[in-house]
């Protein structure tokens, strides 16, 4: 027979039954959710981030602007999803930040490049958060 290592032993494969973590498991619902949110926040934190840059420069201080759009993504999807974990949860926050650099882009073309790097410290931020531990 074959034996499956568990968490108490080793078991046969049809006793162990092993399940996913449920903090780690999107359901399609929860994809769904979480994609409508990481699109919507993109949408609205890019508008909002592109008519502050158009507004105002930011130079040193755009890294904190990546730091607060990794917290707002954070939070957006542990609402969206229930407070799940995990890679595809932060993949989803990443997606998230590269929609608001790209509608931030599309009103601050000259600047654009520039918002690479709070895009980047965003995304670190927010995978950090949402990441399986």
């Amino acid at each position: 027979k074959c034996l499956i290592q568990g968490p108490v032993g080793a078991r046969c494969k049809d006793c162990a039954r092993l399940a996913k973590n449920p903090i780690y498991t999107l359901t399609s619902q929860g994809k769904a959710r979480a994609a409508a949110a990481a699109i919507l926040g993109g949408v609205v934190m890019g508008l909002i981030w592109g008519i502050v840059l158009y507004q105002y420069s930011f130079g040193l201080f755009s890294i904190f602007l990546g730091l607060g759009l990794g917290w707002a993504f954070t939070k957006a999807l542990d609402f969206a999803t229930g407070r799940k974990r995990g890679p595809m949860v932060g993949g989803f926050a990443i997606g998230g930040i590269m929609v608001a650099w790209g509608v931030m882009a599309l009103i601050v073309p000259p600047i654009a490049i520039y918002g690479l790097v709070p895009a980047g410290i965003g995304s670190y931020f927010a995978y950090q958060n949402l990441k399986a531990f």
